[in-house]
């Protein structure tokens, strides 16, 4: 009798690794009795002042978008489709392909994920700054045979079924593809004014600090380079673009990266002030200045800074004048090494920012050696702890 083959593939998260190939034996079926069940699990990454992320956040599909699956066939292209309301109302997030000769890979696409970026992909994209809905993408030609047998079913997650072959049994292949997220992202919280006793020598330096805003330096504009593999997406080769806060106060040109403060909440010395300004009550998330952007390694860290448009001096003698600064040095981890790279799929959170008069500098280039250390908590878009290391 034919030997009719089942072939499942687990679509796992971004913690999950690829199931090797166990087996040798073929996946040709020449009279289109072979079927691919593609088990698919979400990923577990948004611009400006929005909610923290202290914990895995899962990847969905956009409203009014599509999860692609294609399955190569032998040389021919099997694509499915599915709708986000389907995706969202099904529980098993298991795709069939029925009547397949000879599979050969299959990946999955969502929010427009892809396996390679381009120049033309900029940073600043409204897709690349997502989180819950940003690009990803997976693929995998490894395929493990199981002895488990099913008999073919229809919906809105299937194709190519037959009502004729509906008591056919199938026998089941296992395989994972590995979904990755081709951006890191930087999520920074509660940056503050250092409070002075005003006793001794602990006293302020400014009477008035105006804060305007905050940027990314230092970062690579577009994805050139960036290519899924097994084991997640690539750096950017690019070279990083020197920016500034609005093109004309510091070197370089306009922050793509960038959030502006206004009056009423820009007035840096306000006591017991925080930004972003946070909102209480129950169930209300941690507001974050968040930005994404493609790998990178040390040596092309992003640089978080922060701009002040006015400023006066206590002393007018030594005057304080504006524009002035604050940046991060370095970022490192809780055992106080350096980070050597910003990886895709993760998040780093800085929870705590609090500055004193020697962070706020007049230099944007940080050529003015000051620094304090803040608080990052490392996320998987999963949480790990890290630190900061400011401007001196």
């Amino acid at each position: 009798m034919k030997f009719n083959k089942f072939f499942m593939l687990a679509m796992a998260g971004l913690a999950m690794t690829a199931c090797s190939s166990d087996d040798e034996m073929g996946t040709q079926f020449p009279n289109g009795n072979g079927a691919v069940s593609i088990r698919i699990v979400n990923p577990a990454m948004s611009r400006a002042v929005v909610d923290g992320h202290d914990k895995a956040v899962i990847v969905t599909p956009a409203v009014g978008s599509d999860v692609t699956v294609i399955l190569m066939d032998g040389d021919t292209p099997r694509e499915l489709k599915i709708s986000a309301e389907n995706w969202r109302v099904a529980q098993s997030k298991v795709v069939t392909f029925w009547g397949v000769t000879n599979p050969t890979s299959v990946s999955v696409a969502m929010n427009n994920g892809r396996a390679e970026y381009t120049d033309t992909d900029a940073v600043n994209g409204e897709n690349v700054q997502k989180v819950e809905n940003v690009p990803v993408y997976g693929a995998t030609s490894d395929f493990t045979l199981t002895e488990q047998v099913k008999n073919p079913s229809d919906g809105n997650m299937q194709d190519g079924y037959l009502e004729a072959n509906k008591d056919t049994k199938y026998q089941m292949y296992t395989a994972t593809v590995k979904m990755a997220i081709p951006v890191a992202r930087l999520e920074v919280s509660g940056i503050k004014h250092v409070t002075h006793t005003r006793e001794g020598d602990d006293n302020c330096k400014y009477q008035k600090l105006t804060i305007a805003g905050v940027y990314l330096d230092n970062v690579i504009a577009n994805g050139a380079g960036v290519k899924y593999a097994a084991n997640g997406y690539s750096e950017a080769n690019g070279t990083p673009t020197d920016y500034c806060f609005d093109g004309t106060n510091g070197t370089g040109v306009a922050a793509l990266l960038k959030d502006e403060i206004v009056a009423p909440d820009n007035d840096f010395l306000a006591a017991g002030a925080e930004w972003p300004k946070q909102t209480t009550g129950e169930g209300v998330k941690t507001q974050v200045f968040g930005y994404n952007f493609f790998g990178c390694k040390s040596t092309n860290m992003p640089k978080f800074k922060i701009y002040f448009s006015d400023s006066k001096s206590v002393d007018e003698s030594k005057p304080l004048p504006a524009p002035r600064y604050a940046m991060i040095t370095k970022y490192k981890n809780t055992e106080g090494d350096v980070l050597p790279a910003f990886e895709p799929g993760k998040i780093y959170r800085i929870t705590e920012a609090v500055l004193s008069d020697q962070n706020i500098i007049g230099d944007e280039g940080g050529n003015t050696t000051f620094g304090v250390e803040v608080t990052v908590i490392e996320a998987e878009w999963q949480p790990v702890n890290i630190t900061a290391e400011w401007q001196d």
